[in-house]
């Protein structure tokens, strides 16, 4: 993940993350956490949809499709940042389209529009890898340069 448009700093941190995803992560490695693009402000990641997560009907669970999105939008997020910051969640909005099948393996790609404010945003969509079938598209907001409590907070 050495590429001239990121910072090192940046990149040297994703390839923990990726690392850390794939072999550590209990259920980034049970979804066989594949990296296949990194860019400035672009990120695409394979995963298996393993049978231990079907819903109703034995179709997998839209509560994974979100987990994966949000984690992968996330990361989006960080290769688009001059400096490596801490990011939050604002929001996340997924449209479900299709239903995916136990075994598929998907990819999740997201794109990082633009950073205003200190607030990240990113839209994507998640596909199976072999028809390339939409699954569901999504969009997020994350907070850049997120802290800890203010002492003058009233939270």
């Amino acid at each position: 993940m050495s590429r001239p448009d990121i910072n090192p700093a940046i990149g040297a941190m994703l390839r923990n993350a990726s690392d850390w995803l794939a072999h550590e992560h209990s259920l980034f490695r049970t979804l066989n956490f594949e990296p296949l693009l990194v860019g400035k402000g672009k990120l695409s990641v394979a995963v298996d949809l393993p049978a231990g997560f079907t819903g109703a009907g034995g179709v997998i669970h839209g509560g994974l499709m979100t987990i994966i999105m949000d984690s992968i939008f996330g990361f989006t997020v960080f290769t688009a940042l001059d400096q490596l910051k801490p990011i939050a969640t604002i929001n996340l909005r997924v449209d479900y389209i299709a239903d995916a099948a136990p075994g598929e393996r998907v990819v999740c790609a997201g794109e990082c529009i633009t950073i205003r404010d200190e607030v990240a945003y990113v839209s994507g969509d998640l596909k199976t890898q072999s028809t390339n079938k939409l699954i569901a598209t999504g969009s997020g907001a994350f907070m850049v340069g997120t802290r800890g409590l203010k002492k003058e907070s009233r939270l």
